[in-house]
């Protein structure tokens, strides 16, 4: 559960800093404001549901079921004692659950210290509703006058700073319609989610990043609005520059006076994007396959997992008490006891135990050292009885990865070798992989050479060169 839960973090944190990326080289310099706002809130929500989505197999290709077929994979202990590792198999590997911990301690200090931080901020600035009603209500809006901080907005509510009375009336009306716009298009939804973000990660900079980016933003748009409406950027230009003498601000705000003042009057001046620009944005959609693409080299559940439903389980046996994995270092034991199907407190049925991890379906803890190239992975359990449980010590003999030596046929006079290699998608010196074997089976049997029924592939180790040859026994189809 943790690995899944920090596998997700540093998905979506992968996915938030490659929108971040392209927001920064392609989309930041452009006017189009609103696009941009659509693109920031739109890039966050999808790398918090980009890893969801995989995690669900909605975006993983579903086994074939005609691929699961059944592959004695036969060879004698000894040729597995040759590739047994020479370190102590009972040490621990460092995603061992105190290391977990120990992270999930660390993270969960930095989410109060923000969640913390966040909460002061939003007291400070309900401190600064008075009791009783706002100094007058201006459409949707609710004004306050205050001398804490530069004027602002927030949700519904507009604080402007007492020093607005030395503005000109027309200068106060400028101010006012800033602010509104903020609060009409809602802009401090946008800040609080980012906040959010930023609280749940906390430890990822660009998010940071991207929330600063979405305050200019939302300055360059309602700047926009304003001297649009009244058809004076000079004047404009020079009332934010009146207004940089203000204090500091919350940072969770809409101020309307703050130390981007500069990049603001710069944006106000620049020449308008091009129509034709706008045909930047859709670099948002190889953006989204470069996402899921480095996001699915971080997810390691493999398409062919599924889980154990409660009618595959033994319904007699004897309660699990603990399961203890020993000697396993590719896989974690939270990954292996996920893909074991099997959980303390459920039923222990030596048979069903024994398919969980030799079994032909594809679904086992052998496959899934098999399909990394460990085709010698093995493992002993012993049972430890204790009062009406048994514990469970499962030791790992993993072995070392092998690789594809030769691969011959047998049977075959027809159909010639290039065929064969190009339906069969192996190669010579890659690694061992028992579903891509099972799938090379499944395409000389759709191919129509050959007979379906006959195909066979038999295996053959070479525990000193660390390499196994195939065999493929192919029956021409009558």
């Amino acid at each position: 559960m943790l690995t899944n839960f920090f596998l997700y973090l540093v998905q979506s944190s992968v996915a938030i800093s490659t929108c971040a990326l392209v927001y920064r080289l392609f989309l930041c310099r452009l006017t189009y404001f609103q696009w941009n706002r659509v693109y920031l809130l739109g890039s966050l929500l999808l790398s918090l549901a980009i890893p969801v989505l995989l995690s669900t197999g909605l975006f993983n290709e579903e086994a074939d079921p005609g691929v699961i077929s059944s592959l004695p994979l036969n060879w004698s202990k000894r040729s597995v004692n040759a590739f047994l590792p020479t370190r102590d198999t009972t040490s621990t590997t460092l995603s061992s659950p105190f290391w977990e911990y120990l992270l999930l301690t660390l993270y969960l200090v930095g989410c109060l210290y923000k969640t913390w931080h966040f909460a002061q901020n939003l007291k400070t600035i309900f401190k600064l509703i008075p009791p009783g009603q706002p100094i007058w209500n201006r459409a949707s809006c609710r004004v306050f006058i205050q001398s804490r901080w530069p004027t602002f907005s927030f949700l519904n509510c507009i604080f402007l700073h007492s020093g607005i009375s030395a503005l000109t009336h027309e200068e106060q009306e400028q101010v006012l319609q800033h602010e509104e716009v903020h609060v009409r298009q809602r802009h401090s939804l946008d800040v609080l989610l980012y906040e959010l973000a930023g609280i749940v990660f906390w430890f990822n900079p660009i998010v940071t990043y991207l929330s600063v980016s979405i305050r200019q933003v939302h300055e360059y748009i309602v700047d926009e609005v304003v001297t649009r409406a009244n058809n004076n950027v000079r004047m404009y230009g020079y009332l934010l520059l009146k207004l940089t003498t203000q204090p500091s601000f919350i940072p969770i705000l809409n101020t309307f006076s703050n130390k981007q003042i500069f990049q603001r009057i710069q944006m106000l001046t620049q020449t308008r994007s091009r129509p034709i620009q706008k045909l930047t944005f859709l670099i948002v959609l190889p953006l989204l396959v470069l996402t899921l693409v480095l996001c699915s080299f971080l997810q390691p559940f493999n398409s062919r997992t599924r889980t154990v439903t409660e009618a595959e389980k033994p319904a007699t046996g004897i309660p699990i008490g603990t399961i203890l994995w020993k000697g396993n270092t590719v896989y974690s034991a939270e990954k292996l006891t996920q893909i074991l199907g099997v959980r303390e407190g459920d039923l222990y049925n030596k048979e069903h135990f024994k398919k969980r991890f030799f079994d032909a379906v594809g679904t086992d803890v052998a496959s899934l050292y098999m399909d990394k190239g460990y085709l010698y992975f093995n493992v002993d359990v012993q049972e430890s009885r204790s009062g009406n449980v048994v514990n469970l010590i499962l030791t790992v003999f993993e072995g070392s990865p092998v690789t594809i030596g030769k691969i011959t046929f047998k049977g075959n006079k027809d159909v010639t070798e290039a065929q064969i290699h190009e339906l069969i998608a192996i190669r010579l010196g890659e690694l061992f992989n028992r579903s891509k074997l099972l799938k090379s089976q499944q395409k000389l049997a759709e191919s129509g050479y050959f007979n379906p029924k006959k195909i066979g592939i038999n295996p053959v180790p070479n525990p000193e060169l660390k390499t196994v040859d195939l065999v493929y026994v192919l029956d021409r189809k009558p």
